[in-house]
């Protein structure tokens, strides 16, 4: 498949099967509208399951009529060439203890040593982007050499073959011919099987992609310990990991293969982290004999984190037990910085922005307090218990206090009307109205028919007649509106910035606001706030003192990278201390920004008042 094609058929998939108009994925894919008509009629003539529709408003790919299956997309000649050449460097640099020059890779591959150099500088950026500990080492007149652990060489090799996109009933083929001048092919046969029969009998549910990563694991192990490459681990390591389900998966296939292969402790103790990384659909997955030191720093952790957010990750037994179990397993993969395979990040990251930034929040506590590093991976998945946590709440109502001066009787009527109008009201008493009456402004005060009307309160208040108008009704529902707009009472700036640090700063100093800087610094670089359709969210991490809520939204002139994504609008949100309206606040710019079609509209603005009214409509 041609690599523009695959390029819009992903981001339409990404669009939550709404139109997307023909201007728009032209300047996306930086093509004409003619090439984007050609290239759908190109794929829906293709013979591929991939039907994209058309309207007035532009196209889309619907669920009702395409397997989403991103594994049985083809890559177009070129670009699987240029993937399984960069697996083949790393292969054949994985052992080597010398220095290779680009003119040897060049003639081994038979390439230009000019194509080698251009090939080697984006191999080198992209291992960069992975977080994986291997680092392609340069040296004047003596040439390349990869450097790094026995462990991280091994899960790099492994991420560069499994990311090649191929065709299920052709991927024994394709690994056959990767990796033939280094297992028999009888062997690799047989591991095929294994994986199988194993996937079978512990109901592990692999989906391909982890189907890919295991085979090809497996066939490296082989390769490298037979040739006396192997990884060291401290052995005391076993002790801790034998209680996890992992383990026994692990000593299944270690039984099946040593005809092959003899796999020591310390293999075992990485293959059984490999196995836990993957995230495995396993049975049973309590644990027991945990270290007791770690679990306390994962809950000292909890308590510390329910007290910034108000969100009971230790209080309540059941939500603090899930998460520090959840915690207890990915620290042993991620103290050997193993990936953890996650391959919903970006779509967790963008619906679940609140969940995610709490989530952030505890992967920096566990990297300090645990030398771990936590990747957006394992923060993907801390996000999801956080989100039950949220989902599970009863949304706290605003606490609402019924004032009166005469007759009791009829306003406790009256009292029953407005709380069955308006869900959102917790009625929590009537009481009477005075000149000296005391005021609390925690609470939100409706006023029936006073003598007069309260002068220079701090306090929430408003007036309505006893008969209950629909002017009234109007009045109290304005008023909690109100409440929730945040855009109304935000700063929008046009801007010309290349990147998110200018971009934040510039925006920043503009609302005399420079010390966030740090703060939303330190956010951005645990996990990006780029979450896809053009749109970024910087935000302070929250701390126990209160900030005092608000919004700076700059629309740069062109999109500029942000972490893996392009964006040109920033919405930075300096949050308040109430756990429900901070929810609230990521959740409306999510669905007000979740259509790259309206992030269009937005960008294109050239006044806050017709901002504002985009962002309404929506």
């Amino acid at each position: 498949m041609h690599k523009k094609h695959s390029q819009l058929i992903n981001f339409l998939m990404n669009q939550d099967q709404e139109y997307v108009s023909t201007a728009t994925l032209a300047e996306i894919l930086n093509v004409t509208d003619r090439t984007i008509r050609n290239y759908i009629k190109e794929i829906n003539d293709s013979g591929t399951d991939i039907i994209i529709t058309s309207s007035s408003q532009g196209y889309a790919i619907k669920n009702d009529n395409t397997r989403i299956d991103q594994e049985w997309f083809v890559s177009d000649e070129k670009e699987l060439e240029e993937a399984f050449l960069e697996f083949q460097i790393i292969q054949f640099l994985m052992n080597e203890s010398e220095y290779i020059t680009y003119d040897e890779i060049a003639d081994r591959f038979f390439y230009s040593p000019q194509t080698i150099r251009s090939r080697l500088q984006k191999l080198t950026m992209n291992i960069q982007a992975l977080g994986i500990d291997v680092a392609i080492d340069t040296k004047v007149f003596k040439g390349i050499k990869l450097i790094g652990t026995e462990l991280q060489k091994r899960v790099l090799l492994e991420s560069f073959f499994s990311s090649i996109t191929v065709k299920k009933e052709v991927y024994k083929d394709y690994v056959i011919n990767g990796f033939r001048t280094w297992v028999d092919v009888n062997i690799i046969e047989s591991i095929f099987k294994l994986v199988d029969e194993i996937n079978i009998k512990y109901q592990l549910n692999l989906e391909f992609l982890m189907y890919k990563k295991m085979t090809t694991q497996l066939i490296i192990i082989i390769h490298q310990i037979n040739l006396g490459h192997t990884v060291s681990i401290e052995d005391t390591e076993l002790d801790n990991l034998t209680s996890f389900r992992e383990y026994e998966v692990a000593e299944a296939f270690r039984s099946r293969i040593n005809k092959y292969v003899n796999m020591t402790d310390d293999e075992i103790i990485y293959f059984v982290n490999y196995l836990i990384s993957l995230q495995l659909d396993l049975d049973n997955t309590q644990i027991g004999n945990k270290n007791h030191q770690i679990i306390s720093k994962i809950e000292d952790i909890l308590l510390q984190v329910e007290q910034v957010y108000q969100v009971p990750t230790y209080s309540q037994k059941r939500f603090r037990n899930n998460i520090s179990n959840h915690i207890y397993r990915i620290i042993y993969p991620a103290s050997h910085n193993l990936l953890i395979y996650n391959p919903f990040v970006k779509e967790t990251k963008s619906e679940y922005f609140y969940s995610f930034s709490i989530a952030s929040h505890i992967a920096l506590k566990i990297e300090k307090e645990l030398h771990v590093e936590i990747q957006d991976s394992e923060i993907a998945y801390l996000a999801y218990h956080i989100q039950v946590i949220l989902d599970s709440r009863d949304k706290k109502k605003i606490k609402t206090i019924i004032l009166y001066s005469r007759s009791y009787e009829r306003t406790k009527i009256l009292s029953s009307r407005v709380a069955t109008y308006f869900d959102e009201l917790e009625i929590s008493k009537i009481e009477k109205f005075s000149k000296d009456y005391v005021f609390d402004n925690s609470y939100l005060y409706i006023g029936i028919n006073l003598a007069f009307e309260p002068q220079q309160i701090n306090a929430k208040f408003i007036m309505i007649q006893s008969g209950f108008p629909s002017s009234d009704i109007k009045k109290i529902r304005f008023f909690l509106e109100a409440q929730n707009s945040i855009i109304e009472q935000s700063s929008i700036h046009w801007i010309n910035e290349s990147s998110p640090d200018d971009a934040i700063h510039h925006l920043l100093s503009l609302a005399n606001q420079e010390h966030f800087y740090e703060p939303i610094m330190k956010r951005e670089r645990m996990s990006y706030t780029s979450i896809g359709n053009l749109v970024a969210i910087p935000h302070p991490y929250f701390e126990v003192k209160e900030y005092k809520e608000s919004v700076i939204i700059g629309i740069n002139k062109k999109a500029i990278q942000w972490g893996k994504e392009l964006v040109q609008l920033i919405i930075i949100y300096i949050p308040a201390l109430d756990i429900e309206r901070n929810e609230f606040v990521f959740t409306e710019f999510f669905e007000k920004t979740k259509n790259i079609e309206n992030v269009k509209g937005l960008v294109h603005t050239t006044t806050k008042k017709e901002f504002i009214s985009r962002w309404n409509q929506f």
